[in-house]
């Protein structure tokens, strides 16, 4: 707890210093830009995007010199700003969310209503606001870095050590006459597995190809995983008398030079039991070995690709990143036109709110109204609660101060709403009146909620169930190529199919399959 407090605390500070340095640099007016460039750049740092950060750069000075300029033309016409936000939200998030488990798009589109509705530049500010942009986008790109320049290698390092280590211990279990199964022990492999081919998936930036290195890091840890497993029909072979001591002792010494790194026994080792008479378990363990010996040898191609290749990506219409993106760029579409053509002076809160529940599946986006409402209606208590104590402006803003920090400590959503709440009427009442602020707080977020329920419930929507239908037609599609037509370098498909799982929340029911497949796939690659 000490320890929570003692990081939530400097980060709390670091944001203040990071939002003040900003705004000295870029100029007052540009305040809001450090605001959306700091939480971008927090939000995306949960993914690790840092295989090529000059992709990743070129990206997001796209998205954020876009945001700086559609925040200014999308005020001057209600009609062209109607057109203008439904293309940008929906290429934006199609492109955030497509093939993620945990949609990022939020950050992005916050911010982009940030800048149109709270701080839209003039004609004369907008070559400031660019630069100030084209800044933020290299302290986001930075904060990637920072933050997961060894991300990939720690979880790549962590899993190659543990596999190692159970293939250790489980040798050494079956030489004592231990042939009992250890469930944890497996699930904890298989967690790590996910973690990887999470972590390999994610950090290509925008689905770039993977490099030589992970390919070849993909087929270590599946050779290795699979020998672990291979390890059960070892375990039963000795116990029936088909494998002698003898050949148990070559194993665990095997096995000891791999966590060495020391491949240099294999072929003698490979050698002796093609010569001896040996059971299937040796046979297909004798596979694993020569998968890694290929792995070690293969020369993997560098893919490239074009720049424009990489952006330009085409639109799957059936997929429900697809629907999501429709239903999104709709609703925050209309509200802000709605917003724009009415000039409603807090409609700001309408957008966000309809932003905030308008979410993938419906079950998610009727949970997440049920929090919102539970937590303005409490935020909205303890303010009034608040002002009736502390009336002055500078008091008014220590609460701000405070509810912000508090609320960096709530992971739950309803709980979180209450210091939001608290933060946002605190920012609104200063040099208004209270009550008009509560109202149209209050108002708003009803409003918001109705519309975002009936959007849901109604305008493309997504259920939990059909969503694992679909990654498991996904990954059913994927194994057949596994399956019957396996390429040179099967690496892709392998991450691609195992993410699918992971989406649809499969993975647990279909792993056993997905790693015999890869390996089968990988085994005719060699």
């Amino acid at each position: 707890m000490k320890q929570k407090f003692i990081s939530k605390t400097i980060m709390f500070i670091l944001n203040l210093v990071f939002v003040m340095f900003f705004q000295n640099i870029f100029g007052v007016t540009n305040k809001m830009v450090g605001i959306v460039v700091l939480i971008i750049g927090l939000a995306i740092t949960e993914k690790d995007l840092t295989q090529n950060l000059g992709v990743l750069t070129i990206e997001l000075l796209i998205i954020n010199l876009l945001m700086g300029i559609l925040s200014y033309l999308t005020l001057l016409n209600p009609i062209l700003g109607l057109v203008i936000n439904f293309f940008f939200i929906f290429y934006v998030t199609y492109g955030t969310v497509a093939g993620n488990k945990k949609p990022y798009h939020f950050s992005f589109i916050l911010g982009y209503l940030f800048l149109t509705l709270n701080s839209p530049p003039t004609l004369s500010e907008l070559p400031g606001r660019l630069v100030a942009l084209t800044g933020g986008t290299f302290m986001i790109v930075g904060l990637q870095w920072v933050f997961n320049r060894n991300t990939y290698t720690n979880i790549l390092n962590t899993q190659l050590d543990r596999v190692l280590t159970c293939l250790h211990q489980r040798m050494e279990r079956i030489i004592a006459g231990d042939n009992r199964s250890y469930p944890e022990e497996a699930m904890s492999l298989q967690d790590g597995v996910s973690q990887f081919m999470k972590v390999t998936y994610d950090r290509r930036s925008f689905k770039g190809p993977l490099t030589p290195e992970s390919m070849y890091r993909i087929t270590e840890i599946i050779a290795f995983e699979k020998m672990y497993y291979l390890l059960d029909d070892v375990a039963q072979a000795y116990k029936a008398g088909h494998i002698d001591k003898t050949v148990l002792n070559e194993l665990y010494t095997f096995i000891k030079d791999l966590q060495e790194g020391d491949l240099s026994d294999a072929n003698k080792l490979i050698s002796k039991w093609e010569k001896d008479a040996m059971p299937v378990s040796i046979i297909n363990f004798k596979k694993a070995v020569q998968v890694l010996q290929g792995a070690k040898k293969q020369e993997y191609p560098l893919y490239k690709q074009g720049l424009l290749k990489q952006f330009v990506k085409g639109i799957d219409k059936e997929s429900y990143a697809y629907k999501f993106s429709l239903r999104l760029a709709i609703l925050v579409g209309l509200s802000l036109f709605i917003v724009q053509l009415f000039n409603l002076t807090y409609g700001r809160w309408f957008c966000f709110t309809i932003l905030a529940l308008v979410q993938p599946g419906f079950e998610e986006s009727r949970q997440k109204t049920i929090y919102r409402f539970l937590g303005t209606f409490v935020g909205v208590i303890l303010f009034i609660i608040l002002i009736s104590v502390f009336k002055n402006d500078s008091q008014l803003a220590m609460i701000v101060l405070v509810a912000s920090y508090i609320g960096t400590y709530m992971n739950r959503y309803d709980l979180k709403m209450i210091f939001i709440t608290v933060q946002a009427l605190g920012a609104a009442i200063i040099g208004t009146t209270g009550s008009i602020v509560i109202g149209n707080r209050v108002f708003y977020l009803i409003i918001g909620a109705f519309v975002a329920y009936i959007g849901n419930k109604f305008l493309f929507t997504i259920r939990e169930q059909e969503v694992s239908q679909h990654y498991l037609d996904l990954y059913e599609k994927d194994k057949k190529h596994l399956l019957l037509d396996p390429k040179d370098y099967p690496h892709s498909m392998i991450v691609e199919a195992y993410h699918f799982l992971q989406v649809g929340q499969i993975e647990k029911e279909k792993y056993q399959e997905w790693l015999t497949i890869s390996f089968d796939a990988l085994a005719k690659a060699i």
